[in-house]
C-alpha cells in the first residue's frame, strides 16, 4: 500500500503541469468552436430614421443617422458574442452600401462595402459556413401599403418585386438567399410593419420593432438607447438558440417577375435572352438559384452603358 500510494502521488504530481496546460488551453478551443454570423445592415428601419433627412447622404441628419445604424449594429455584434458568436462578417447594405462607422467596429470582425456587387445586400453569405444571418434595419416592400419608406431594392425604380409569383421584400429575397446556403435567418429587426412581413418566412426567428409605422415618411420610434438595448437582448436569445432554427428551404428554380415606374428599362431588358417582357414596365426573369436571380436584379438596376472607369 505505501509503495502505491507513492506511485500515485508521483503519477499526480507528473501530471499536474498538463493538466494546467490543458485548462489554459479551453478557452481558446472554446472560442474556435464559437458560432460565425453574418450580417447585414440596412438604414430605413433603424431607430429615428423616417424621410431623406436620415438616410440619404445629403440629408442634414445622415451624419448623425450614421452613428446610431452603426450603434445598433454594434449592439447586435455585443449581444451575439454574449450568445457564443466569435466571428462575424457585415454587409454595409443601405444606398451606396458605404455607410457603417468603420473606424468604430471592432477590430476582429469583417465588413463588406460598396456598390455594385453580385449577391447585393447579402454579398459575403456565399463564403465559408455561418450558424446564422441577422437583419438589422429592415424595411416592408414595396408591395406593402404599411412601413417607412417601404420599397423592394429600389425606390426610385422598381414598383414591385415578386419571387415565384408572391410580392417579395428586401428580407424575404435575402432570406431565400440565405437559405440556398443553408444559413437560417435568427434575427430581424426594423419597423413594425417591416418585422410583421417578414416573421412567416423566419419562423423560429428573433425580431425586433424599433418603431411603429405611422406613415411613409412617420413612425412613433424607440429611442436609440432602448432599440440598442432590445437589440443586444435579441441577439444574444438568437444565436443561442441558432442550432434550434431551421434553415428554410431553398427557392429552385427561380422566377423573379419585375416591375418597373418607368416603360424603357422593361424594353430594353427584353432584348436579353431568357428575359420575357410580361407587361408594359414588367419582365420575369428565370433562373435555377437565387444567386442567379440576385446577379439579375443588380444587373438590371445598376448597369448604364456610361459607367466608369
Amino acid at each position: 500500500m505505501p509503495i502505491r500510494s507513492q506511485t500515485f502521488r508521483g503519477f499526480i504530481a507528473a501530471a499536474l503541469p498538463g493538466m494546467a496546460m490543458l485548462a489554459a488551453l479551453q478557452p481558446a478551443e472554446a472560442q474556435a468552436q464559437g458560432k460565425r454570423i453574418f450580417i447585414s445592415i440596412d438604414m430605413e428601419g433603424i431607430a429615428g430614421a423616417v424621410t431623406p433627412n436620415q438616410i440619404s447622404g445629403t440629408g442634414i441628419d445622415y451624419q448623425r443617422q450614421r452613428k446610431i445604424m452603426t450603434d445598433e449594429l454594434l449592439a447586435a455584434i455585443a449581444g451575439a458574442r454574449e450568445g457564443g458568436a466569435t466571428e462575424f462578417v457585415i454587409a454595409d447594405a443601405h444606398g451606396d452600401m458605404q455607410n457603417i462607422l468603420i473606424e468604430e467596429l471592432p477590430a476582429d470582425v469583417r465588413l463588406i462595402r460598396g456598390s455594385p456587387r453580385p449577391l447585393m445586400m447579402m454579398e459575403g453569405i456565399q463564403n465559408g459556413r455561418y450558424d446564422g444571418a441577422i437583419f438589422i434595419g429592415y424595411h416592408s416592400s414595396a408591395s406593402n401599403p404599411r412601413g417607412v419608406r417601404a420599397h423592394t431594392f429600389s425606390s426610385a425604380r422598381i414598383s414591385e418585386v415578386k419571387l415565384n409569383g408572391v410580392p417579395a421584400s428586401e428580407g424575404s429575397m435575402n432570406a431565400a438567399l440565405a437559405a440556398q446556403y443553408g444559413v437560417p435567418v435568427i434575427l430581424a429587426t426594423g419597423d413594425d410593419a417591416a418585422v410583421e412581413e417578414l416573421a412567416p418566412v423566419i419562423p423560429g426567428a428573433e425580431t425586433v420593432a424599433v418603431k411603429r409605422n405611422i406613415g411613409f415618411h412617420a413612425a412613433e420610434n424607440l429611442v436609440p438607447a432602448e432599440a440598442q438595448r432590445q437589440i443586444r437582448a435579441a441577439a444574444t436569445k438568437a444565436v443561442q438558440k441558432s442550432a434550434q432554427i431551421k434553415v428554410a428551404k431553398a427557392a429552385q428554380p427561380v422566377t423573379i417577375d419585375l416591375t418597373f415606374h418607368f416603360y424603357r428599362p422593361a424594353e430594353l431588358l427584353a432584348y436579353l435572352p431568357n428575359v420575357e417582357r410580361t407587361g408594359a414596365r414588367s419582365v420575369r426573369w428565370k433562373s435555377a438559384d437565387m444567386a442567379s436571380a440576385m446577379k439579375f436584379m443588380e444587373f438590371a438596376m445598376s448597369y448604364n452603358v456610361e459607367l466608369q472607369p
